[in-house]
């Protein structure tokens, strides 16, 4: 089971423009309250525009520094060209849900009854689950594994290029049976 990626921006910005509009109509029923007699219209499109007019100057600020300060770091860019946006993903709930190892790494993760320790702040590349290093074998998946058991005569057979087990598969040298994962 791979995960599920990372919120849209395009819904974490339908969220915060709903707040704006919820706050305008709050405002609009307080002013309603007091006895001012104004019309709904000019006070919600206010504040949604205000909220959303915040948010873009926010992310704009955010976007600059983070080119300013990392524009030459390569996992900086890696992570802008897999989605991710400092500023959206630093969000908190109820605008992004997702959990930090998916805002940092991009997938969410499997639900299982293992729960990986809050130190593990890898993540697996195939199904999203938190792992403790970089380049390690995920508890879920296997994903990192270079061997595989034979099921014709059960020698354990090591992968001879990445991927091969899962793309072409590899012939075992003792029964000549195809290996795939």
């Amino acid at each position: 089971m791979s995960g599920e990626p990372r919120t849209s921006k395009t819904i974490i910005i339908a969220r915060i423009l709903a707040l704006g509009a919820s706050l305008g109509t709050t405002f609009f029923y307080i002013l309603g309250a007091l006895g001012v007699s104004t019309a709904i219209g000019p006070i919600w499109l206010g504040a949604v525009l205000g909220i959303g007019l915040f948010v873009f100057v926010m992310w704009a600020i955010i976007r600059l520094i983070g080119w300013l300060l990392a524009g030459d770091d390569r996992a900086y860019q890696q992570y802008i060209a897999e989605g991710g946006d400092p500023y959206f993903d630093g969000l908190p709930p109820p605008f992004n849900t997702d959990s930090w190892t998916q805002r940092i790494g991009g997938l969410s993760e499997p639900v299982t009854d293992f729960v990986p320790p809050d130190h593990w702040q890898y993540q697996c590349q195939k199904c999203g689950a938190r792992v403790e290093h970089e380049i390690d074998i995920c508890w879920n998946c296997g994903n990192g594994n270079d061997t595989q058991l034979c099921c014709g005569c059960g020698l354990l057979v090591k992968e001879p290029s990445f991927g091969a087990f899962e793309t072409t598969g590899v012939i075992c040298p003792q029964c000549n049976s195809v290996i795939r994962t």
